[in-house]
């Protein structure tokens, strides 16, 4: 699983790989071992996906994946899963990866970041609640499979997802933003692709998949209607633009529920993709995927 990606255009943020990187990757894991996308669904649809059979996926539709990791892929000969969420498409900013952008390119390393988010928290008006809430927060103990993740990423990441939620850390970061002397002008087209990415990508062989119309960080809390308009809207931006329905999807953020999976079945979708390797996978609509920076790590060990 793989999201960002980094070169002389696009900037390195946290857990970006170069070009180099991602081909060094490749080589570890065997090119040969390494399925199509199109044969992957089609061994899924079969029933025939073996134990070590492999594909690359991509979550969120940024434009540093097209640009930096699409070219190797045709180098090998591979096509991967490219999963994107449909409301970039319509000139919408997600803020979320507008955030990460921030984090990232504005302040000269992450820490910094988390320092200045902090301070800001503690000025505004939740300041004592988050200081109330993080009194007994262990940090070892908060999304401890994910071993990538530092002590102050996942305070910041508890704080965002449970503290907050998604309004009031919205609230906060956008605060930043505005002191800040970042240009958003021309960051659209910098972080996400287009449509006639996602057209040369489908020419090309890729499978383009669903993951949500506008990617809330919880989908589970929406209701069945709610979860059913971002998946439809999903689904009918890509059937319209492709000419034919997606068979395949990821989950934003890994999270889905029982409403999430009958929703999938009904728009026709054969295969989807969580973002962890922690349990088995119970189905087709729930398969697992190991983050890229855990494959890194294994490699650089090896």
């Amino acid at each position: 699983m793989f999201h960002h990606f980094h070169d002389d255009k696009h900037p390195k943020v946290q857990g970006s790989i170069s070009a180099d990187t991602f081909a060094g990757m490749i080589d570890y894991l065997g090119p040969e071992r390494i399925l199509s996308a199109g044969e992957w669904l089609e061994k899924t649809r079969n029933g025939g996906l073996g134990e070590n059979d492999i594909c690359i996926t991509f979550d969120d539709a940024l434009r540093c994946q097209y640009d930096i990791a699409r070219p190797v892929l045709k180098e090998y000969g591979i096509t991967a899963f490219w999963f994107v969420y449909s409301s970039v498409f319509e000139g919408k900013m997600e803020r979320m990866e507008v955030h990460r952008y921030f984090r990232n390119v504005m302040f000269d390393d992450i820490d910094d970041f988390y320092d200045e988010f902090f301070k800001e928290l503690s000025n505004s008006s939740y300041g004592d609640e988050a200081a109330e809430k993080l009194a007994d927060f262990r940090p070892e103990k908060y999304k401890s499979n994910f071993t990538f993740y530092t002590d102050n990423d996942r305070k910041f990441r508890y704080v965002r997802n449970v503290v907050l939620g998604h309004d009031r850390h919205q609230e906060i970061v956008e605060s930043m933003i505005k002191k800040s002397d970042m240009d958003e002008t021309g960051l659209h087209d910098l972080l996400w692709m287009d449509n006639d990415c996602l057209t040369v990508l489908d020419e090309n062989r890729h499978v383009i998949g669903l993951h949500s119309y506008s990617h809330p960080s919880r989908i589970t809390h929406f209701s069945f209607d709610d979860q059913k308009r971002e998946y439809e809207s999903n689904s009918r931006h890509l059937s319209d633009l492709l000419g034919k329905k997606p068979e395949t999807a990821s989950h934003p953020h890994g999270a889905y529920n029982d409403d999430s999976l009958n929703i999938l079945k009904e728009l026709g979708v054969i295969l989807a993709f969580r973002n962890n390797l922690f349990e088995p996978a119970p189905s087709a609509l729930e398969l697992s995927r190991e983050d890229h920076s855990v494959v890194l790590k294994r490699m650089n060990n090896s």
